[in-house]
């Protein structure tokens, strides 16, 4: 979970790569829609096909790693309610990215959100962030690029531990 340019893509790929899971994107899915030109942001037809591509997985018994925003609370619910109906727990890892870092990283590509959209989602992610604890997610960590060190605290509840849940702030070297 985080803005355009917050690094989930290539955080995705680096835990795929580590633990064997295989990467859903929702990116992925809206450039294979047709009419794509690139600007669009993703849109039902992408995320459907994202969500089947997420069910067969867990069908399948693979470990998933979903790679979206998920700035928008009906989309984490979404993958809550597949993993859950495979008897999986859900965690969300929120790359926490200054909104001039994700703005700049994504400028960068080829494939470019409009600024106001990336701020949009910036402060969607950071006002949701509160709450993410009482969505239901069996943990939820958050990963800043702000240099080493890191702290877990224990607050909300989670699907397997109904009087707890893990929340954690981890950062990571820019």
């Amino acid at each position: 979970m985080g803005a355009s340019g917050s690094g989930k893509s290539t955080l995705a790929a680096r835990l795929a790569a580590a633990t064997g899971a295989v990467v859903v994107s929702y990116d992925r899915h809206q450039r294979l829609t047709d009419g794509d030109t690139g600007t669009e942001p993703v849109g039902e037809r992408a995320l459907a096909a994202a969500r089947a591509e997420l069910e067969d997985d867990r069908a399948a018994g693979r470990q998933t790693i979903v790679d979206g925003t998920h700035c928008q609370p009906e989309r984490r619910a979404a993958v809550r309610a597949i993993a859950a109906a495979h008897g999986m727990g859900t965690v969300v890892l929120v790359l926490k990215a200054s909104l001039p870092t994700c703005l700049a990283r994504q400028n960068l590509r080829q494939r470019q959100v409009p600024d106001a959209d990336v701020a949009r989602q910036h402060a969607a992610i950071t006002a949701a962030v509160p709450a993410l604890a009482g969505e239901g997610h069996a943990v939820v960590l958050q990963l800043t690029a702000d240099g080493l060190g890191g702290s877990t605290t224990q607050a909300g509840a989670g699907p397997e531990n109904p009087a707890r849940m893990s929340v954690a702030t981890i950062t990571l070297d820019p």
